[in-house]
C-alpha cells in the first residue's frame, strides 16, 4: 500500500460505496468503479501527479479524483460557474462546502472561475507547474470547438502514464461531445488513444458514458489491469475510432470491482512482466 497518500484505500472505497452520492454531478456507480481500478492502476504503475477538471460543477467528479493525490499533490478546477460567468453563486459555495467536509483546503485545491477557452496550453501547463497531471475530467463546454479545445489542453498537460476523463460519450443531450471525440481521435490524436469506455448507469441527470483517453505507451497495461480488476462488468473489446481492442463496460447490475491484491496483482504484474 502506498502510504502516501492522502486519502487512504477504506476512505476511496466509502467515497466510491456511497460517498459521492452526497454531492451533486455527473459520476455514476459504474464509472466510479472503473476510475477506482485506474487510481489502483496508476499506484502499480508508479504514476504521479496531479489532477484536474474542467467543469467542476459542485465537486463530485473531482472529489473523486482527489482520492488519487498523493501528499504535496495538487488539484486544479475550472468552471464558469453561470452565465455569464460567476452569476452563479450556490455553486461554489456547495464546492467549498463539499471540498471542507472532506478535509481538502485551498493548499490541495484550487478552483478558478474562468472560461476554459480563454486559456492557452501554454498557460494551463504553466499553471500546473508543468506537464503533471495524472488524471484530467473534461466536462465543460460541449460544442465541438470547445470539447475539441479541451481535450488539447488535457493533452499538453499530461503527466506520463496520465489519463483523460471525457464526460458525455454517447450522450443524446449533447452528441456533439462524441463527434468532437471521434474528430479529436481521428484527426491530431499525437501520442493518445482511446483506453475504455464506460457505460452510463444510472439517471441521465446523474451522469453520462466516460470515454478514459491515455498515452498509447501505457494504454496495454491499463487495458489489462482494467480487464483484471472490472472483468464481470467487461461487455466486449471493440475497435473503436481506428484504434483496436478498446474494451467496454456496461453494467446490468451493481458494478463488481475486484481489489488489486493477492492473485489478482500477481497476474498484472506477470503481464506488465512481459
Amino acid at each position: 500500500m502506498n502510504s502516501n497518500k492522502r486519502f487512504n484505500p477504506n476512505e476511496l472505497a466509502q467515497y466510491v460505496s456511497g460517498g459521492y452520492e452526497t454531492i451533486n454531478g455527473m459520476l455514476q456507480s459504474g464509472a466510479a468503479s472503473v476510475i477506482w481500478s485506474l487510481i489502483e492502476l496508476q499506484d502499480v504503475l508508479g504514476v504521479t501527479g496531479n489532477v484536474a477538471e474542467i467543469g467542476v460543477f459542485q465537486g463530485r467528479t473531482l472529489l473523486m479524483l482527489c482520492h488519487a493525490l498523493n501528499q504535496g499533490e495538487k488539484a486544479f478546477g475550472f468552471d464558469v460557474f453561470g452565465i455569464p460567468m460567476g452569476s452563479n453563486k450556490e455553486w461554489p459555495e456547495k464546492l467549498d462546502e463539499n471540498l471542507n467536509r472532506f478535509g481538502l483546503g485551498d493548499d490541495t485545491v484550487s478552483v478558478k472561475t474562468v472560461d476554459s477557452s480563454t486559456l492557452a496550453p501554454e498557460d494551463i501547463v504553466a499553471t500546473f507547474g508543468g506537464a503533471s497531471i495524472r488524471f484530467f475530467s473534461i466536462d465543460g463546454d460541449h460544442s465541438v470547438d470547445g470539447v475539441l479545445h479541451d481535450l488539447n489542453l488535457a493533452k499538453a498537460s499530461l503527466a506520463e502514464g496520465g489519463l483523460i476523463i471525457a464526460d458525455d460519450l454517447f450522450n443524446a443531450w449533447y452528441p456533439t461531445v462524441t463527434e468532437a471525440l471521434y474528430k479529436f481521435l481521428w484527426d491530431d490524436p499525437g501520442d493518445l488513444e482511446p483506453i475504455a469506455m464506460i457505460s452510463a448507469n444510472g439517471p441521465l441527470v446523474t451522469g453520462a458514458g466516460k470515454l478514459i483517453i491515455g498515452r498509447s505507451s501505457f494504454a496495454n497495461k491499463y487495458k489489462a489491469g482494467l480487464k483484471i480488476l472490472n472483468r464481470d462488468d467487461l461487455k466486449h473489446c471493440d475497435p473503436f475510432a481506428g484504434f483496436a481492442d478498446v474494451p467496454s463496460f456496461y453494467f446490468e447490475d451493481l458494478p463488481q470491482k475486484y481489489p488489486l491484491d493477492g492473485r489478482n496483482l500477481e497476474i498484472l504484474n506477470e503481464i506488465l512482466a512481459k
